[in-house]
């Protein structure tokens, strides 16, 4: 997506997200926290559910920060509505797996593309463009 684009979610009822959204709209960052509240917003008023993988979480919370912000981080995190968060079980490893030697997707990207499909997510939002190149699920680009 570039800067003109929108969030286009009219069709889709269950989003899976990539770490990055969450870093993106948690920290404030420009300028995709505007594109990340579209979805957030929908999150809050009950028009979407979203799921992501435990692998966000512990990437959400491995960054360098003061304890301060990486506790904020975990608190919004825990408390996103319409979130589902899932461990990864051997349906997903094996799904990560798949995907990781049909695509070489590094192993974090694997289990979350693995995790958005195991969900039946209609789509998987992201800013890694590599990873367009998942043909087993739509893969938004933000």
């Amino acid at each position: 997506m570039n800067g003109k684009e929108k969030i286009n979610l009219t069709s889709i009822r269950k989003i899976g997200l990539d770490t990055n959204i969450f870093i993106y709209h948690f920290q404030n960052v420009a300028p995709f926290k505007t594109k990340t509240d579209i979805v957030f917003e929908a999150l809050v008023k009950g028009e979407l559910k979203a799921i992501t993988s435990i692998v966000a979480k512990a990437e959400l919370l491995s960054y360098k920060q003061p304890l301060k912000i990486i506790s904020a981080l975990k608190d919004k995190f825990e408390s996103t509505p319409n979130l589902t968060v899932f461990d990864v079980d051997d349906g997903i490893a094996l799904k990560a797996a798949e995907l990781r030697r049909k695509y070489s997707f590094r192993l974090p990207d694997a289990i979350q593309l693995g995790t958005a499909i195991a969900a039946k997510a209609g789509a998987f939002l992201t800013n890694d463009g590599r990873l367009k190149k998942c043909k087993e699920i739509k893969v938004m680009v933000i």
